[in-house]
């Protein structure tokens, strides 16, 4: 992991207050669930053929270079593109960037994508568009959807850093038997700390801080360039404050922060 760690704050997502249309919904599960800091709460669609989403940004045209997309059940032979286009008419969209769903070890699709663009895209409707017509489910679930400019320090994390799979399942043994299981799904905790800190590095993590606090999800990249959707995270900050220790002149070193995925 050698690039640098990038942020993006949902309070810096110019999705979150957008006007929004899709061209299906299921009942009980809106299209508005995209725009909810709560990702259990997803969309979905009523079909896998031609659907999508579509956002008016609310400001008007607005500049983005990285869209984030969590608890995503599109396959990986699915066609997926992110668009961008001055109007709402999306039949020659200005921007048409082609999203793949990654997997793991064991051929599983990660149910996240995040793509970054080589530079800031700016458009005043987007458009996410799928075509999964190979999907094992005739639904397409669609968890938040996140876009804006994302903040990469200049300094990079320290080395030693820690990530922790967990399985919050709840479990009950029976003695001779297998016992008995409330299955939930795993998450990843891990650890940022950063030494020699410079002063504008640390205005720009008291920033993040300020905005989210413990409560606010942001999204928190590990490896953007290399391996954007294994190492990136729609999580939350878990320490009730930061640790700053001076080094030299206006040097400090910036004790772990502990971040928690939610999915």
């Amino acid at each position: 992991m050698a690039n640098k760690v990038r942020f993006l704050s949902s309070t810096d997502d110019v999705l979150k207050d957008a006007t929004i249309s899709a061209s299906s919904e299921t009942s009980g599960l809106p299209v508005t669930n995209v725009q909810d800091d709560l990702i259990r709460k997803v969309y979905r669609t009523t079909g896998r053929d031609n659907e999508w989403i579509k956002f008016a940004a609310s400001g008007g045209a607005t500049g983005i270079n990285v869209v984030q997309i969590s608890n995503f059940s599109a396959s990986k032979d699915a066609i997926i593109l992110w668009q961008g286009n001055a109007t709402s008419d999306f039949s020659s969209p200005s921007l048409n960037v082609t999203l793949s769903m990654a997997t793991d070890g064991a051929g599983q699709e990660i149910r996240k994508i995040t793509h970054f663009f080589d530079s800031v895209e700016t458009y005043e409707h987007w458009r996410l568009y799928v075509e999964d017509t190979g999907n094992s489910s005739v639904n397409i679930d669609v968890g938040r959807i996140m876009a804006g400019r994302y903040i990469e320090p200049q300094q990079n994390l320290r080395e030693g850093f820690s990530m922790v799979r967990i399985d919050p399942s709840r479990y009950v043994a029976v003695k001779g038997r297998q016992g008995y299981a409330n299955t939930r799904r795993r998450y990843t905790q891990l650890s940022y700390s950063v030494s020699y800190m410079s002063e504008s590095q640390q205005d720009q993590i008291l920033a993040i801080f300020e905005k989210v606090g413990k409560y606010a999800p942001l999204m928190l990249s590990l490896d953007p360039e290399v391996r954007p959707n294994h190492n990136t995270y729609y999580c939350q900050i878990q320490n009730d404050s930061l640790s700053f220790i001076h080094t030299f002149g206006r040097e400090m070193n910036l004790n772990d922060i502990v971040f928690e995925e939610k999915n």
